[in-house]
């Protein structure tokens, strides 16, 4: 069966702060496979932190690009003025903000003198001001503009830190490799969410820029919307209360975790961030939180070596702590959660795959599908972009991803969802490859249904990683290691 094992820091009512740990897993595993691995889902949720977000020192940096290329369509930085604004409007009152002009090198354009700004009344309406004039010539260096909102908000002390970043360009102006030493001396200190508007940036680049700096990415669809996703954003930022929750996984004696990722709102890797307390024990930093919820898939690695059969084992151990210093009422010491394992003989019982795990696998395959096409149909191969685009629109519909399948629909015609019956779109513009690119580690929240049983594993044998040399199950088409793609025994 499926195993969900709560675990809250307290019993709280609704309008009380809470942070919640629930682990979801299989606990049975075949005893006859020797070593293997335990895979879980952990779903931690935040609520009731809007009143303390109110107290929350935050600091928000603007970055627009101003370059020349944002001057055609017109639209373009008229949206971008408008947004500017908008999202200055909805700052708290004491945030402290800036709002950086991006050209071919960075420049505080408000407060006047540079340095941050403290909103207010007066000084959100001068900085909408200084927005309505932002210019559209000069160049792209994004790691400049970062570097300067870097400078910034480390100026300041606030325990929540956040970036706006614009561009409708690639990175052309900064030296080699500046903008990756940039992103590693930026990551510690903010989040960043960035839009691409227009048909000329680099959906690889943003990706890799919001994924270091642990924020997300999208396109601009229509410009005129560009104002309601700053505010939105903008408004989320405000909502921060936490500067971060620290995830800590003690294992048995001998005990060695696989990875841990997140799954849930965005997939990111964060197995190389972990920090090794001691020999036992692994912590993993999550960045601000305000009301919402995040999931993790950890894997640990089991040996029934020594082990009784039958009975419940605990590979590791999960617990939660506020990250920083915080005035939140919350108890000093959550409960412990516990991953098991149960050894059995019972192939029915070990075959059975959580479903929140089997959503998240085909939610990965989701997103790798469509970056594959994306790749294939860039080098010219339509067929393997009908291939795998076709298989993404059976996986969003299985997933009932309205907001993929809208995406994917600007590539293909859709012919039948549930099948992944498509025909590719001739010509597709660069606008649809990047907006569908852009999301595609955004990941669809697992709902499920009351009852839902777990699924049974697809039997077969076990693939092997060409490039990691890690084993997978039969039924996983990537490596849950290293993503590398799979391909059933005998398939070249």
């Amino acid at each position: 069966m499926s195993q969900d094992h709560p675990g809250p820091y307290g019993d709280h009512e609704d309008d009380e702060p809470a942070i919640t740990l629930r682990v979801h897993q299989n606990k049975y595993l075949p005893a006859a496979a020797g070593r293997a691995e335990m895979h879980a889902v952990l779903s931690v949720e935040a609520r009731g932190l809007g009143p303390a977000a109110a107290r929350t020192a935050a600091s928000e940096v603007i970055v627009i690009d101003c370059s020349g290329s944002m001057s055609w369509p017109p639209t373009k930085i008229a949206a971008a003025r408008r947004a500017t604004a908008t999202a200055v409007g909805v700052l708290r009152d004491g945030t402290h903000f800036a709002i950086i002009e991006g050209t071919e090198q960075a420049q505080v354009v408000y407060p006047f003198a540079g340095g941050m700004a403290v909103a207010g009344p007066d000084t959100r309406a001068a900085a909408a001001r200084v927005a309505a004039r932002l210019p559209a010539i000069g160049g792209t260096a994004i790691g400049a503009w970062l570097d300067l909102a870097r400078r910034l908000h480390l100026s300041r002390p606030a325990a929540i830190r956040h970036t706006l970043l614009l561009t409708d360009g690639r990175n052309e102006h900064d030296a080699a490799g500046y903008l990756d030493k940039v992103l590693d001396a930026c990551a510690p200190h903010f989040t960043c969410d960035a839009r691409g508007i227009g048909d000329g940036w680099d959906a690889t680049e943003l990706k890799e820029i919001v994924r270091r700096l642990h924020g997300r990415a999208d396109a601009v669809l229509d410009d005129s919307a560009l104002a309601a996703e700053f505010e939105e954003m903008t408004r989320a930022s405000m909502a921060k209360a936490l500067s971060g929750v620290r995830i800590r996984i003690r294992t048995r004696a001998g005990g060695r975790i696989g990875f841990v990722k997140q799954v849930h709102p965005t997939r990111a890797d964060l197995t190389g961030e972990g920090t090794r307390p001691d020999a036992r024990t692994w912590e993993f930093r999550t960045d601000a939180w305000g009301d919402e919820s995040r999931e993790f898939h950890l894997c640990v690695l089991a040996d029934p070596d020594g082990d009784p059969m039958g009975e419940d084992v605990e590979l590791a151990a999960v617990d939660l702590a506020p990250d920083g210093d915080t005035d939140l009422p919350l108890p000093a010491a959550p409960p412990t959660q516990s991953v098991l394992v149960q050894w059995t003989d019972d192939v029915l019982l070990s075959s059975r795959v959580d479903p929140r795990l089997a959503h998240y696998g085909a939610d990965a395959s989701l997103g790798h599908a469509i970056t594959a096409g994306c790749d294939a149909y860039e080098a010219g191969d339509r067929e393997e972009a009908r291939r795998q685009w076709g298989q993404a629109v059976r996986l969003a519909h299985g997933l009932g991803s309205a907001k993929m399948l809208e995406r994917l629909r600007g590539l293909v015609h859709i012919v039948d969802a549930a099948t992944g019956e498509v025909r590719i779109r001739e010509p597709i513009r660069p606008l649809d490859l990047n907006s569908a690119m852009i999301v595609t580690e955004e990941s669809v929240r697992f709902t499920g249904l009351p009852g839902t049983a777990p699924v049974a594993a697809p039997t077969g044998p076990d693939r092997l990683c060409p490039s990691c040399r890690r084993t997978a199950p039969a039924a996983a088409a990537y490596c849950q290691k290293c993503d590398t793609p799979l391909r059933p025994e005998g398939v070249l």
